[in-house]
């Protein structure tokens, strides 16, 4: 088995990394934060087959330290970096930082002699990681297959287990997992088919539960839309990540039409600390549904429309943070590195393409989601307001500007809060469909 050493500091990016290089490369993944910590490793364990870095982390030269480091040490282990290369080490090479991490690990199968298929898993250590927040919702003593957490022994790793196959499964055990910031389990690929399907099938009948609360309902859909998300950037696409999506959906859907949907919201908000993502999805999708009873084209199938938007308008992001990013000067005043300053700019495109490959999508969304900062090729934040863009996503760019200002606010909203959300978003958006969109918003809200 290929052993790879993965340099990052960012979780979101080592994630993704991580997980795919394991699933697609069938390979030994070891990671460090620094290139101080990975030359102490390189010291004791000289036989990895490949090193991957970015060019840059924070502050620090990380692949010119790396690159110094293999030079000066007379080896032969292959350098991948993300971003610029280094020619004083020989076995190096470089892939842009504004390329996918599917590039990246095309380019990592190329360098270890193996080719790589997306749709094809090559998994081939005996366990799996698998996301603390899948075993949230189990609570039966059929899942068929003990589960394990994984703790350093020296350079290697060591499996205990800490739940049994007939164990019963407690929400308030696994909470405490999580708050003491365990990120995973992990089970063994033999029981991985039926771990997948039965999780799935979990879901789908809570999900589909006639008998669910209100407040059962937005936290069962919170914690599906999470799957979803991670799923699309880990496992990819497939038949549970789309029937997993479908139900969370349709769970949103069925809440935003409740009499009390905001309060019940903000409640759920309070009590379960949902993600910025989901708070800001389902809030979004809540105001649109109501805010287009204001205008002539509202239909059923419009409501669906604005449904998937808000759904899917960050989904190609998975770190909060770059989520709350809406202009290039917030953008330009961020410590992000280089390769997160561009997929916040191309994300929006790049939501867009991820979206393509859901059956069942209402015809229109993908164009709303590459304009939804305003950009109709879905690059970047444009500097004024286009009127060439759909009406829908004038509509969508003034909702999106509101909710990220409610959001803000750390405690209940008062009346002066909202006055003074809508007396920054008056000077902003004075045209056509934006300016219909900010009057009935604040009409909906303030009652004039």
């Amino acid at each position: 088995m290929s052993q790879i050493l993965l340099i990052e500091n960012d979780e979101s990016l080592r994630s993704i990394l991580k997980l795919n290089l394991i699933k697609n490369l069938g390979c030994e993944v070891v990671e460090k934060y620094s290139s101080e910590d990975a030359i102490s490793l390189l010291d004791i364990l000289p036989n990895i087959d490949l090193v991957i870095c970015r060019d840059q982390i924070d502050n620090a030269q990380v692949a010119y330290e790396i690159a110094q480091y293999l030079k000066s040490s007379k080896s032969e282990i292959p350098l991948l970096i993300i971003g610029k290369k280094f020619d004083s080490y020989e076995n190096s090479q470089a892939i842009r930082t504004d390329h996918s991490w599917e590039n990246v690990i095309q380019s990592a199968g190329k360098i270890i002699g193996m080719e790589v298929n997306f749709h094809t898993s090559r998994v081939t250590s005996d366990y799996i990681p698998v996301g603390v927040h899948y075993f949230l919702n189990i609570n039966s003593t059929s899942m068929g297959c003990d589960v394990y957490i994984r703790v350093k022994n020296g350079e290697n790793y060591q499996y205990i287990k800490r739940l049994h196959s007939t164990d019963q499964f407690e929400r308030a055990d696994i909470e405490k997992y999580k708050e003491a910031g365990l990120k995973e389990f992990f089970i063994r690929k033999e029981h991985y088919p039926h771990f997948v399907n039965y999780v799935t099938d979990q879901l789908l009948l809570k999900l589909d539960s006639s008998s669910l609360s209100q407040p059962e309902r937005i936290c069962l859909s919170a914690e599906s839309y999470e799957i979803t998300l991670e799923r699309i950037h880990t496992l990819g696409i497939d038949v549970y990540t789309i029937a997993i999506f479908e139900e969370s959906v349709k769970a949103m859907e069925s809440s935003l039409k409740e009499d009390n949907a905001l309060l019940d919201f903000l409640h759920s908000l309070r009590a379960n600390k949902h993600s910025y993502a989901y708070a800001h999805t389902y809030l979004s999708s809540l105001i649109l549904h109501k805010l287009v009873d204001s205008f002539e084209w509202e239909t059923p199938q419009i409501k669906e429309k604005l449904t998937y938007i808000a759904y899917f308008h960050d989904i190609s992001l998975r770190d909060s943070e770059l989520m709350k990013i809406h202009s290039n000067a917030e953008l330009e005043d961020s410590s992000l590195s280089r390769s997160d300053k561009n997929l916040v700019l191309n994300h929006a495109l790049q939501s867009a393409e991820i979206i393509e490959r859901f059956p069942k999508i209402p015809p229109g969304v993908g164009t709303i989601l590459k304009e939804h900062h305003g950009s109709k090729n879905g690059i970047g934040f444009p500097e004024s307001l286009s009127i060439a863009i759909a009406p829908l996503s004038m509509m969508f760019i003034v909702v999106e500007d509101f909710v990220d200002s409610f959001l803000k606010i750390k405690e209940t909203p008062t009346r002066d809060d909202f006055e003074s959300i809508f007396a920054q978003l008056q000077n902003k958006y004075t045209k056509v469909t934006y300016s219909q969109t900010l009057s009935a918003l604040k009409k909906m809200t303030l009652g004039r």
